[in-house]
């Protein structure tokens, strides 16, 4: 992600830390519009001084499947400031989710907006949570299991590493206590399944922190505080359908090449009742790895539509050509059909991109769908949009969508996706634009 004059470096740095969650550009060039703007599927609201949006004066229903264009992205909100850009995306349903984003003009804030089913409103949380206005550089996280039980994870702008822990209720925001001792830093990932039923990877409540072993510490929320417990192997992520379905993973250390052990990718299955290390298939790494040689591999994501498609996506190195460069990289991904763990020859997204269900178990990242029988398709960008000038220029043409998190919406063939559509390079016509963008998937 590339800084610009106006405080880009901020923004970067700030989007860059958002692993596993957010990391690096996630998109491709926004496609061609003949000079128009895109057709929203919803109204775009208008923007204040600060760059928030604000209410459209003419809300219109939330679009239908067939209002879109299946199988590539669409703008479904826009926002008229040009420094800013949505990070954090829940949806609960087709008629309620939430969005956290930063704006750049002039000193950086964030602000959140709601969806009500038919258009996204401004939604002033720091006046019901004074912290909420000061997450730009705190990698914010939301997830949700219905109107009124929207979790934010993030660090804590109040006191350095500290982790700050929110929940939307249906009325208002209001801090939750995080487990003790915990730090930012050591935030993984979150899984919401009620108030009273809340899963976090925070590291352990131990201190000084031993690895990995402090990374298969879990917590878990019962409404009225935190317990914690220890998973079978170091955890990176965590996701589930059900609260007696619901996945891990991270890594194990294998055994020793070269005096070190490295690791080998690890799942983790809750029944409701305990954590039990699964079955996980070994990724040989591909050409030139010659056989035998130091290599290594861990899950960073995991995504989980149902009992039969859940998705494992992470990274494996090796030695390559030159190992005085350093070790090589290859993306990983991995299908759970519900009774055991395959590995996908094909991986067209790796960790460092957003990833979703795709509703139909498959998978979806910012510019391809990798269907449940292997094949993939291309996700097409959306339209161009205007720049500074109120028309796309050939400098416009440049512009490239970046997504930062992606969420498939319940009961529906869709997948919404927020981040910032900006070009750059000539300081007076940079934009980088807040966008909510729509995948419609295709009938089969």
């Amino acid at each position: 992600m590339t800084p610009d004059s106006r405080g880009r470096t901020t923004r970067r740095a700030a989007s860059a830390v958002l692993c596993l969650m957010l990391l690096a550009a996630c998109g491709g060039r926004a496609g061609e519009a003949e000079g128009r703007a895109p057709s929203p599927t919803g109204p775009v609201p208008a923007t204040s001084k600060s760059g928030k949006a604000t209410p459209s004066p003419s809300p219109s229903p939330s679009p239908s499947p067939a209002d879109v264009n299946p199988g590539n992205w669409k703008v479904s909100y826009s926002g008229t400031s040009d420094d800013a850009m949505l990070i954090g995306l829940a949806a609960a349903s087709e008629r309620d989710a939430w969005a956290v984003g930063t704006t750049l003009e002039g000193d950086a804030e964030s602000y959140f907006l709601h969806y009500d089913g038919r258009q996204w409103r401004d939604h002033d949380a720091a006046a019901e949570l004074p912290v909420l206005a000061d997450l730009a550089d705190q990698r914010p996280r939301l997830l949700s299991s219905g109107p009124d039980n929207t979790w934010l994870f993030a660090g804590d702008p109040r006191k350095d590493s500290a982790l700050l822990v929110a929940r939307w209720d249906g009325h208002r925001w209001r801090e939750i206590p995080p487990p003790p001792g915990r730090v930012a830093e050591w935030y993984q990932d979150a899984a919401v399944f009620a108030p009273d039923d809340v899963w976090m990877l925070a590291g352990p409540g131990t201190t000084p922190v031993q690895w990995p072993t402090g990374t298969r510490a879990i917590w878990h929320w019962n409404g009225a505080r935190w317990t914690e417990a220890l998973l079978p192997a170091a955890a990176t992520s965590i996701a589930g359908r059900a609260p007696d379905d619901i996945w891990s993973v991270g890594f194990v250390l294998g055994k020793e090449v070269y005096g070190t052990r490295r690791p080998e990718p690890a799942a983790m299955h809750y029944d409701g009742r305990t954590w039990q290390l699964a079955s996980f298939p070994h990724f040989d790494p591909p050409a030139p790895a010659e056989p035998g040689d130091d290599h290594g591999a861990e899950l960073q994501k995991v995504v989980a539509s149902g009992p039969d498609g859940v998705w494992a996506v992470g990274t494996q190195s090796y030695r390559g050509d030159e190992p005085d460069e350093g070790d090589d990289e290859a993306p990983i991904v991995a299908h759970w059909d519900g009774s055991h763990w395959e590995k996908r020859l094909r991986a067209p997204y790796d960790a460092t991109h957003p990833v979703a269900s795709d509703g139909a178990r498959g998978l979806l990242g910012p510019t391809a769908r990798l269907r449940v029988d292997g094949t993939v398709d291309t996700v097409g960008a959306p339209p161009l949009m205007p720049g500074r000038s109120g028309r796309i220029t050939d400098f416009d043409r440049t512009q490239r969508l970046e997504l930062f998190s992606l969420v498939q919406v319940p009961g529906t063939r869709q997948v919404w996706g927020v981040g910032d559509i900006s070009a750059r390079g000539v300081e007076e016509f940079n934009f980088m634009r807040p966008v909510v963008v729509v995948y419609t998937r295709p009938p089969d």
